[in-house]
């Protein structure tokens, strides 16, 4: 009968022995969720994980509490707050018992975005270069003026951008392009930046009034510096493309001489008498034509053949010669 009493020393002594470490084990057990109260994330998506440090035996809850979605991320370089209420809803839609964990979190918690900030000074080199590249002026005589915009922020990535000018740019005077940025090969932003593109360079003008199909000579033209983007697009710089050529109207002095002012003087016109020349590889034709139309060199003009009368069509050689083609 004596023995009972030390089997229940025994169990007592051995509860007493085994108390802390049940108490050990049950404290190693819980997973406790500790929030910051500022946080910073990369991704589109704020998770638990991001904003807070999770720790517990249970590698399972402690993934599911990492991946748990609270909201979409603020835009870069913004804030947003989350507050610990929302946090536990969330713990409790996905189906984990609060109960369970520790969770130490602060009334309020703040998020940005990581983002790289592209400064004002950064997209006006980044156009500045573009212009630089493509233009077809020397950059001597070129000043670009880059429009003030502001810096932007984009979410932190691979990033790259692309410069897309409008159809049919000359790169002169005030221009629009377009500055797209990509994050990791998708399109994070868009931009429309204006510039203004000077180009001084010597044209051709006349150096007194000039009248309808006068022929240019050197002494009727010189050069002078002028700003291009206050120019008609058509203002000639090369002499050479000048003299010999006539004018189609009048030309007041001082003129910047355009393209549309003149035209190559015809080798022949309505009335002259030509040699009709046909030929192959066999045999060689002439004869005498009247031209009916003004030709410049290599243009087709009717010219009547003074033997037989008829018309026939010949390419202009040279003042004197016309070429029937076969």
């Amino acid at each position: 009968m004596k023995i009972v009493p030390r089997i229940k020393c025994a169990l007592i002594a051995a509860i007493v022995f085994l108390l802390p470490f049940w108490h050990y084990s049950s404290v190693m057990a819980v997973t406790t969720v500790r929030a910051l109260e500022k946080a910073k994330v990369s991704s589109k998506l704020i998770r638990l994980g991001e904003i807070s440090v999770i720790e517990g035996e249970d590698r399972l809850l402690v993934e599911a509490l990492n991946s748990i979605v609270l909201c979409k991320a603020p835009s870069p370089g913004e804030m947003k707050e989350i507050s610990a209420n929302y946090i536990e809803a969330k713990v409790r839609q996905n189906d984990i018992d609060s109960a369970a964990l520790i969770l130490n979190l602060p009334e309020k918690i703040q998020v940005v975005s990581e983002a790289v900030e592209i400064s004002s000074q950064n997209i006006k080199e980044i156009i500045k270069n573009f212009i630089l590249k493509k233009m077809p002026w020397d950059p001597q005589q070129v000043s670009i003026k880059v429009s003030d915009t502001k810096g932007i922020a984009l979410s932190a990535g691979k990033i790259t951008y692309e410069v897309i000018p409008q159809k049919r740019e000359d790169y002169l005077g005030t221009t629009n392009l377009l500055l797209v940025f990509m994050l990791n090969g998708r399109e994070e932003k868009r931009l429309w930046v204006t510039t203004h593109i000077d180009v001084s360079k010597e044209v051709v003008l006349s150096n007194q009034p000039l009248k309808r199909h006068h022929i240019i000579t050197e002494e009727d033209i010189h050069l002078e510096k002028k700003n291009l983007a206050e120019l008609p697009h058509n203002v000639i710089t090369d002499p050479l493309e000048v003299i010999g050529k006539r004018t189609r109207r009048a030309i007041d002095p001082h003129v910047p001489l355009r393209l549309s002012f003149l035209e190559v003087p015809p080798l022949v016109k309505r009335g002259d008498l030509v040699t009709i020349v046909a030929e192959t590889d066999a045999l060689k034709i002439t004869t005498q034509g009247i031209v009916t139309e003004n030709g410049c060199k290599g243009e087709m003009v009717r010219v009547i053949n003074t033997g037989s009368r008829k018309e026939v069509y010949a390419r202009v050689v040279d003042s004197r010669t016309v070429e029937i083609e076969f």
